[in-house]
């Protein structure tokens, strides 16, 4: 695989795709933020960067 293939192959930060995998896992937004040690507000950024990212590129 290629250098470029292998990049856009994750187009999600690693921390996106741990706040992203717990949240399918049914986690609230506070489980999430205690799980990881970050706030709320953080984890709220994550989702919506996701979620932006997802309607942006379909």
């Amino acid at each position: 695989m290629k250098g470029s293939d292998h990049k856009s192959k994750f187009l999600l930060t690693h921390r996106e795709r741990e706040v992203f995998e717990l949240l399918v896992q049914d986690k609230t937004t506070k489980d999430i933020a205690q799980q990881l040690f970050i706030s709320e507000k953080t984890v709220r950024n994550h989702i919506s960067n996701v979620i932006c990212f997802e309607t942006h590129n379909t």
